[in-house]
């Protein structure tokens, strides 16, 4: 009877320890996202401020073209 038992309880520490690891590896997971995350943001902010700076130049092509248009040119 003791090895039944036995095998019970030995069973439910396997089961237990790996219903642990899980809650583990979701958060090894999560953080992996997090941090990847956050390498593609400083890209799209990079990404932001070129497109910034190119409409400033876009708007500043169009006010000179105004301008030689106004002077005749």
């Amino acid at each position: 009877m003791t090895t039944p038992s036995s095998l019970l309880v030995i069973l439910l520490f396997i089961l237990s320890t790996a219903c642990s690891n899980e809650k583990a590896v979701v958060v090894e997971k999560s953080s992996q996202k997090l941090s990847e995350d956050n390498v593609f943001k400083e890209y799209e902010s990079a990404l932001d401020k070129a497109k910034g700076v190119e409409q400033t130049i876009l708007d500043s092509a169009d006010a000179r073209k105004r301008e030689m248009k106004e002077q005749g040119y």
